[in-house]
């Protein structure tokens, strides 16, 4: 056991090295949602001695610190913190193993890190399709029943195999009982709105997905259907296994894991020039119906939404003019966009928080009927807007300018290395819109805008102090001079007349500081 201290937080770590062989590849095991490293301790009597085998807690859990405000948590931090760990400890390239919010972990960093992971296992896999996943976070809150605790009987019954009152879900219960509810909930959530197929296809090293047989929690088809065509990813299902997989059958899992690894990371070629054509020919063909029922499921449609410069609807490269001002058509497309799938609930919640409930749901069900009008295809009844009793999603192939920069926004937030930071706030800020965002008189649209504005802003000046330290005055001036245009702020002012009194013209300065003084009054 060990710990040790990264960016002033606590890691709770252990590090297993092996008998035979002190050059051994190692084993990075990544934990589920409500248990700590020590949920591991079935597999590890099975897999034997042959590697270098990690543990350790995710942040908050066992005996490992959390820095972070609980509702700020994002997959990204998670992913960081293994990217900080692997570097800290100075191991490369190891074999990742995940399970449930793990697997989630483990296919993310190997997605942005492709050279530092040689194989990946994931097992119970979170995968679900979009239009489900809002009600499935509505059940995953409701099993607690209101009690402020971790559902550990209904886990129980429905996670596992095993029978009850069995010593390792009486140490799981234990495990259980030291996670904070806050963050177990938290990264619940986080877990059943995932959406790793991304990542997955994204990914470049050998990829073992196991999922029990009797898996209800996770459910593998959807993630089976947009795997099966992979070469890179192979889905085993594990016999009489739920979602507590590691604990159901550890020998088994053990056996295919330590089988997996060992394998050659480029199979030997087929030598028989039939037999391996009918291999690849069938994988195209395999390929090629999974793509057409995709093509098919989404229609083959495409929405363009642009809530940035101005507001603008295209189908199909034709744009949708009229009658977007009225029956609350723009600000609900405009939600439905950045919530891709959501519930009538969310949606009176979040546009008409101070309605009476039932008139805010009567007006909503007129409004969703007038917009599912403007969003269907000419000449069809295929629309994008789809009113699955309490749920609401956009389907098919839905692009939004805001979308794409937020994402990009992101993407640089979450960056570790500071050189590639740089570069993509650079491509951030070459493509920066003349102004952020469509006017839209709507809280919630006013509280989006206000917090891209200050994650923008936040990275401008990350970029800008980093230039300053380069000696590179001019780039970080134009880049400030750039944003605060589109997202004025006093910070951005007083770091523009300190650049320019570095840069040693106080003219310029006296000019942005009357400047600032100005936008301060008003």
């Amino acid at each position: 056991m060990a710990l040790t201290k990264i960016n002033g937080k606590k890691v709770h770590y252990i590090l297993q090295e092996a008998q035979t062989n002190k050059e051994a590849e190692t084993l990075v095991l990544i934990h589920a949602n409500a248990v700590d490293l020590r949920a591991f301790d079935p597999l590890l009597h099975y897999l034997g001695d042959r590697h270098h085998i990690l543990r350790y807690d995710l942040r908050g859990f066992g005996k490992s610190d959390n820095d972070q405000p609980i509702s700020a948590l994002t997959i990204g931090h998670f992913i960081m913190d293994l990217q900080e760990l692997l570097d800290t400890l100075k191991i490369n390239s190891p074999h990742i193993i995940g399970w449930q919010m793990g697997a989630l972990i483990g296919a993310g960093f190997a997605s942005l890190y492709p050279n530092k992971v040689k194989s990946l296992t994931i097992m119970s896999m979170p995968c679900h399709p979009p239009h489900m996943i809002e009600s499935i976070r509505s059940h995953r809150k409701e099993l607690s029943g209101g009690k402020r605790e971790i559902p550990f009987e209904y886990l129980e019954a429905m996670a596992s195999t095993l029978p009850k009152g069995h010593p390792e879900l009486a140490k799981l219960k234990e495990y259980a009982n030291h996670i904070e509810f806050d963050l177990y909930a938290k990264v619940m959530d986080l877990t059943v709105s995932a959406d790793p197929i991304k990542d997955i296809k994204n990914l470049h090293c050998p990829t073992l997905i196991l999922s029990g047989s009797k898996e209800v929690l996770f459910p593998p088809h959807y993630l089976r259907l947009h795997t099966i065509h992979l070469r890179h990813c192979r889905l085993v299902m594990i016999p009489n296994a739920s979602s507590l997989i590691v604990l159901d059958q550890p020998k088994g899992i053990a056996q295919l894991i330590n089988d997996f690894i060992s394998e050659p990371v480029e199979p030997p070629p087929i030598s028989d020039p039939f037999i391996r054509s009918v291999d690849e020919s069938m994988l195209d063909y395999v390929s090629q119906i999974q793509s057409e029922w995709l093509h098919k499921l989404e229609a083959n449609k495409q929405l363009q939404i642009d809530i940035l410069q101005q507001f603008q609807v295209f189908i199909e490269g034709d744009q949708i003019v009229n009658g977007w001002n009225k029956r609350f058509a723009k600000p609900l497309l405009a939600y439905l966009t950045i919530n891709r799938s959501t519930t009538r609930d969310h949606i009176c919640e979040a546009l008409w928080p101070h309605s009476p409930i039932q008139q805010a749901k009567a007006n909503l069900r007129v409004y969703l009927s007038y917009l599912r009008q403007l969003l269907t295809i000419p000449g069809s009844d295929h629309s994008f807007l789809v009113m699955d009793g309490a749920h609401v999603y956009l389907q098919g192939e839905v692009k939004c300018d805001a979308v794409a920069f937020m994402e990009k926004i992101q993407e640089a937030q979450h960056e570790t290395s500071v050189e590639t930071k740089q570069d993509l706030i650079d491509q951030l800020l070459n493509n920066l819109p003349r102004r952020l965002f469509e006017p839209l008189d709507i809280d919630w649209f006013l509280q989006l805008k206000t917090q891209i504005e200050e994650d923008l802003i936040d990275l401008v000046l990350w970029n800008a102090n980093r230039y300053k330290k380069q000696k590179d005055y001019l780039t970080a001036i134009r880049q400030l001079k750039k944003t605060v245009l589109v997202a004025p702020s006093i910070d951005l002012y007083e770091c523009l007349i300190d650049l320019f009194g570095k840069a040693g013209n106080e003219e310029q300065a006296i000019i942005w500081h009357s400047r600032m003084l100005e936008y301060d009054r008003k």
